[in-house]
């Protein structure tokens, strides 16, 4: 797909798009090429089943059939992927808890019902299962019993240039998807979120497809900055997951979702790891594309930092596919400016490395 324009937040299209991701309702189509950019601009930003979900709550809203039969197609199959990932899920937690080992979801189908009500907003392809380090191996036989295997032995001890690995990838037989076992939730200079303190802190959420344990919504807003910092910010998608984690579960009232949080805790796991910056990134891409209201504390430590006007306008470059993201020298400028330590900083430089080892052998 070619480059946006760096206008593309204000053209018709773009504001459509944009007030369908922020969930606002009362919208206008706008002119003759709006709908249209607005589904390319859904596609581009991994978001076009929610954008969908809109085009089909709104039969009379005027939107081409062409988009319309296209909206149809990428709910059933978001729905479709969701309950097969979900079924896969299952027989893990059964298969896990079994054996007494504990465990939690990490984003995926999990993620989309708890904060969507649905399976039709948000697409996921693979699964993510967290353990303790202690359990991998343990947890590396179940799931081989399950017949999701992989073609080298779980190593949660392991190294490569000195970038230790946090998780180890399977494949399920059938149907066929990704599963990746982590022992951690993120490696090295991503770390955030102490793993100890993200299990006592977990909780079981009851949903329509079962009983699952997930992160605490303060833990889990951490570890999508971080994801997303590791994703580049390449997409509004990551935006849109940490907007749904402020609104809180479907049901909550306006507003309350963000005053809910326990800030102090946000930010002092923030500052204890030493990302404060890249979770100042992601509220202000939130509080920016997403128009959510933010405590004024959080307020006024963005506006302090000196580096985050920079990055913010590197990740609005890559929102038009011209950023950071696009090339391997600038996105580890991007890193580098964005993480606060010196140790974390030379820890990036290997990491980098291993990257472009992998990309290059895939």
């Amino acid at each position: 797909m070619e480059p946006f324009p760096k206008s593309w937040r204000t053209s018709p299209g773009g504001r459509l798009f944009l007030a369908i991701a922020r969930e606002e309702t009362g919208l206008s189509l706008g002119d003759g090429e709006a709908p249209e950019k607005a589904w390319q601009l859904a596609e581009f930003h991994g978001m076009a089943p929610l954008v969908a979900g809109y085009i089909l709550g709104h039969p009379g809203a005027g939107w081409p059939a062409a988009i319309r039969d296209e909206a149809k197609k990428t709910q059933d199959f978001a729905l479709f992927r969701n309950i097969q990932l979900l079924a896969l899920l299952g027989e893990i937690q059964q298969a896990l808890e079994g054996a007494g080992i504990p465990w939690i979801s990490l984003k995926g189908p999990v993620f989309t019902e708890q904060y969507t009500g649905g399976l039709r907003l948000r697409a996921s392809s693979d699964l993510d299962v967290l353990v303790r380090p202690g359990d991998a191996e343990k947890a590396d036989r179940v799931f081989r019993s399950l017949q999701i295997t992989s073609a080298h032995p779980v190593r949660p001890c392991a190294s490569w240039l000195g970038v230790r690995k946090h998780e180890h990838p399977y494949q399920s037989k059938s149907p066929r998807y990704l599963v990746e076992l982590h022992w951690n939730l993120t490696g090295g200079c991503y770390d955030v979120v102490d793993l100890e303190t993200a299990f006592s802190r977990s909780r079981r959420t009851r949903l329509e497809s079962g009983i699952f344990p997930v992160l605490s919504r303060e833990d889990a807003l951490l570890f999508a900055a971080m994801h997303a910092f590791g994703h580049r910010w390449d997409r509004l998608y990551h935006v849109k997951m940490m907007d749904w984690l402020l609104r809180g579960e479907p049901g909550t009232p306006a507003g309350a979702g963000v005053e809910g949080l326990d800030w102090n805790y946000v930010l002092a796991a923030a500052a204890q790891a030493d990302k404060t910056r890249i979770l100042l990134l992601g509220l202000a891409l939130v509080h920016d594309y997403m128009d959510v209201a933010l405590p004024a504390r959080i307020i006024d430590l963005i506006r302090a930092d000196p580096v985050l006007p920079r990055l913010q306008e590197q990740v609005d470059e890559n929102f038009c596919g011209t950023g950071p993201a696009s090339s391997s020298r600038r996105t580890f400028l991007f890193k580098w400016r964005a993480l606060e330590t010196a140790r974390d900083r030379t820890a990036l430089i290997p990491r980098a490395l291993v990257t472009r080892l992998i990309w290059r052998q895939a």
